[in-house]
């Protein structure tokens, strides 16, 4: 039997351990802080002897060493500010590890290591990033091969209420950490338009965000996701024009978190003195002046007063006499608490995935060209949500293929190599998650900016 060993039991963990424990001769450890947790996720695999829970904390290193050294390989499922401590000890006992988080300055740092002792450091193999990079892998293979050049990659990814769930003035429920959520609504982006590159501090460009129409969902706004400019090596993609990454929301959520960043709510640094209420911390953000919360802020935000941006920080509570919480120690640690109290699934709502990736090429016969291909996948909130399982299932998938020795790379990787890449969306196809294709059309922009 082969080991392996999972770190964390979070939202989106019963998926990937479902798939493993589905491998009749595969011995599993799933080690977590939530013990009764990671049992819960484990009791089918307990019963027949074959996977077992731990209570873990991660920083002490001497009982995650003996569990690495024991493994063929690890999943981890943790923060990603915690990947780079367990793939040092990866690397110490040659064991190879899967991760869904993005590849941190501190993880590549490890790729030459790795190569030289052979491991391979699989990172980013999630929905997003993950599902992303193997979709537009394959496609850029398959232009590739019919002659074409490539020329630019857009691809857009939500994870959102299904149209029906998405009942609340944001059209947002919660299927990952709201901090996470926040913190990426205030990350700088950067992309490749036109063959220039756009730089802003923000998501949130001038003109505003992309509509994008859904088949079966409707329309949606489409803004742009951290720095794109890294994928076009990766991808293979030479002198690209356009490289984008962004994120959906249903309309009006730009608009919010826009005005969130201008009133220094996704600010995660620590202060003294937040303020008693939520009424007061926002009213330490606006300048001095007398009136009604909501006129001042509109005033501010330079917006009528009726504008619906307006309803929508009302009903989340930021105007109320609420209490802020004990600790909270940051504008951002105030508002994550709302989201975490106003914007969660009920029992059996649906949650939904949306994905479209768009690559523009030259084709081999001359003309600009495009391809778009488009994942929707619903799913009902908690460990069997869209979110859960488009996360978890490609590490899972990629855990899978390294244990029946299908993967030859080494070093810090995404999952873009046809070794894995390919797999990975076939396994994915057979258990239900499943691509639209539209070849041949004619090349759009990417992106505003």
């Amino acid at each position: 039997m082969s080991r392996a060993l999972v770190l964390g039991a979070g939202l989106v963990a019963k998926p990937l351990i479902d798939e493993l424990l589905a491998r009749p001769d595969l011995e599993l450890t799933v080690a977590a802080l939530n013990v009764e947790r990671a049992r819960s996720l484990v009791a089918t695999g307990a019963k027949e002897g074959r996977a077992r829970a731990i209570g873990l904390d991660v920083t002490e290193s001497v009982d995650l060493d003996r569990l690495v050294a024991g493994a063929a390989v690890v999943v981890s499922l943790l923060p990603g500010a915690l990947h780079p401590a367990v793939a040092a000890l990866c690397l110490e006992h040659r064991v190879p590890l899967v991760t869904t988080s993005y590849i941190s300055g501190a993880m590549a740092a490890l790729d030459q290591d790795a190569r030289e002792r052979g491991v391979l450091l699989l990172n980013e193999c999630g929905l997003d990033p993950g599902i992303d990079h193997v979709l537009a892998a394959e496609q850029i293979r398959r232009v590739v091969q019919a002659g074409g050049r490539v020329r630019s990659c857009t691809s857009y990814c939500g994870g959102l209420p299904a149209p029906e769930a998405a009942d609340n003035p944001f059209g947002f429920k919660l299927s990952w950490s709201p901090r996470g959520v926040l913190l990426a609504a205030r990350a700088r982006v950067r992309f490749l338009r036109d063959g220039r590159v756009v730089e802003h501090p923000n998501p949130y460009l001038p003109g505003g965000p992309e509509r994008i129409d859904v088949p079966r969902v409707g329309e949606l706004e489409g803004y742009p996701n951290r720095d794109a400019l890294p994928y076009g090596p990766l991808y293979g993609i030479e002198d690209p024009e356009g490289l984008f990454r962004g994120t959906l929301r249903y309309p009006g959520w730009c608009e919010t978190m826009e005005a969130f960043y201008k009133l220094g709510l996704l600010d995660p640094q620590a202060e003294a003195g937040l303020g008693p209420s939520y009424s007061d911390l926002l009213d330490q953000r606006l300048p001095p002046g007398s009136g009604p919360m909501p006129a001042r802020i509109a005033r501010f935000l330079d917006v009528p007063e009726d504008h619906p941006l307006l309803e929508r920080l009302a009903w989340l509570g930021l105007f109320s006499q609420q209490p802020l919480p004990d600790d909270d120690h940051s504008p951002l640690d105030a508002l994550a608490h709302l989201f975490t109290d106003k914007l969660q699934y009920a029992e059996d709502e649906r949650d939904m995935v949306v994905m479209e990736t768009r690559v523009g090429f030259e084709a081999a016969g001359g003309g600009r060209r495009q391809v778009v291909e488009r994942l929707v996948v619903f799913g009902t909130a908690g460990d069997e949500s869209a979110m859960a399982r488009t996360v978890g299932l490609p590490a899972a998938l990629a855990a899978g293929l390294i244990l029946d020795g299908r993967v030859t790379a080494t070093g810090v990787q995404i999952p873009v190599a046809e070794e894995i890449a390919r797999p990975i969306l076939r396994g994915l196809k057979k258990r239900g998650i499943e691509t639209e294709v539209e070849e041949g059309g004619e090349e759009t922009t990417e992106a505003r900016g």
